[in-house]
């Protein structure tokens, strides 16, 4: 599997192709602290005010803050709101 993410990566980089459309990999974009969009994930694990939690192809990512709502989402995409305090990888 290792071989052939390294070979994806190698031809996405060869052909000016985005590494994360081709690997899906998660893209996040934060506008400031207010608002953050994903693309690429897999799921909602937990839904809180306070914390969201997010199944993506490289692990749990949780994003903690206050206000947290879901102001979209679609099948491969979301936008998130609130007062995001931290956004990190793990549990």
């Amino acid at each position: 599997m290792l071989k052939f993410k390294r070979r994806a990566i190698r031809h996405a980089q060869q052909f000016g192709l985005p590494e994360d459309v081709l690997l899906g990999l998660p893209r996040l974009v934060m506008h400031g602290n207010t608002s953050l969009s994903l693309e690429n994930h897999k799921g909602v694990l937990e839904y809180t005010p306070t914390r969201i939690r997010l199944r993506t192809g490289i692990g749990t990512l949780t994003i903690q803050g206050e206000g947290m709502s879901l102001a979209q989402m679609g099948r491969h995409d979301m936008l998130l709101r609130g007062a995001i305090q931290s956004v990190g990888y793990g549990t």
